[in-house]
C-alpha cells in the first residue's frame, strides 16, 4: 500500500476516534466517578478492541455481517444492554465516592480500579464500529495484501484510538479540571450516566422499530 494511503488511514482513523459516542462518554464517566487510571485502562481497553474490530473488518468481517444477520443483531442487542449496564455503574459509582468525601481527589491515581475490560467490551459491542472500518477499508483494501498489511492497518486503527483516548483522559485531568471535579465530579458523574441511559433507550428503541 503507497505511503499517500497510509496517511490517508491515519487521518480518517483519527478523526473516527475524535468524533463523539458512547465511549468517550464510558471514559469519561470512569475519570470523573473512579480516577484518571480508570480513564486509562478504559482508554487502552477500547483501542485494544477497535483493533480487534479493524483487524476482523480486514480479514472478512464483512462477510459474517452479511451472512450472519442474527449475529449482527444479537451483538447490538448486548452493546446497549452493556451501556444500560455502564451507566448503572457509574451513578453508583459516582454516589459512594460521595459518601467518602473529599479526602481523595476525583482524578486520583487509584490503583485497585482496572477499567480495560469495560473499555474493550465497549468497542467491541458497538457494530457502528465495525461499520465504520467495513466502509473504511473498502477502500484501501485488495486481493494482493497479506495478513501482515492487514496487521499493519488494524495497529495503526487501535493505536490512535488509543492515543486519542488518553489524551482526552489527560485533558480532563488537568488543575484546573481537577479543582472544578472535585466540587461537581458527581453531579457530572450522574449526568453522564444519564446520558448513557438514554444512549441505550435509543438503541433499543431503533432496534425494537427495524423488527
Amino acid at each position: 500500500m503507497l505511503l499517500q494511503n497510509w496517511l490517508y488511514l491515519s487521518l480518517i482513523c483519527f478523526l473516527g476516534a475524535c468524533s463523539p459516542g458512547p465511549s468517550v462518554v464510558v471514559v469519561l464517566g470512569f475519570v470523573f466517578s473512579e480516577g484518571k487510571k480508570a480513564g486509562i485502562s478504559a482508554s487502552i481497553g477500547h483501542g485494544f478492541g477497535v483493533f480487534c474490530y479493524a483487524f476482523i473488518c480486514a480479514i472478512g468481517l464483512g462477510y459474517l455481517i452479511e451472512t450472519y444477520v442474527v449475529f449482527f443483531t444479537t451483538l447490538k442487542y448486548l452493546g446497549a444492554f452493556f451501556l444500560l449496564y455502564l451507566a448503572f455503574m457509574i451513578i453508583r459509582n459516582s454516589f459512594s465516592k460521595q459518601k467518602q468525601g473529599h479526602n481523595q481527589n476525583y482524578l486520583e491515581i487509584d490503583i485497585k480500579k482496572n477499567r480495560f475490560v469495560e473499555g474493550f467490551i465497549v468497542a467491541v459491542f458497538n457494530p457502528k464500529i465495525a461499520i465504520f472500518f467495513l466502509s473504511l477499508f473498502s477502500q484501501f483494501l485488495s486481493s494482493e495484501q497479506t495478513y501482515i498489511t492487514h496487521l499493519f492497518m488494524a495497529i495503526i486503527a487501535g493505536g490512535i484510538d488509543t492515543l486519542v483516548y488518553c489524551i482526552i483522559v489527560l485533558l480532563a485531568s488537568r488543575k484546573r479540571t481537577v479543582s472544578f471535579f472535585d466540587n461537581y465530579g458527581t453531579k457530572i458523574s450522574v449526568i453522564f450516566g444519564i446520558m448513557l441511559i438514554f444512549l441505550s433507550l435509543s438503541l433499543f428503541i431503533s432496534l425494537l422499530s427495524d423488527t
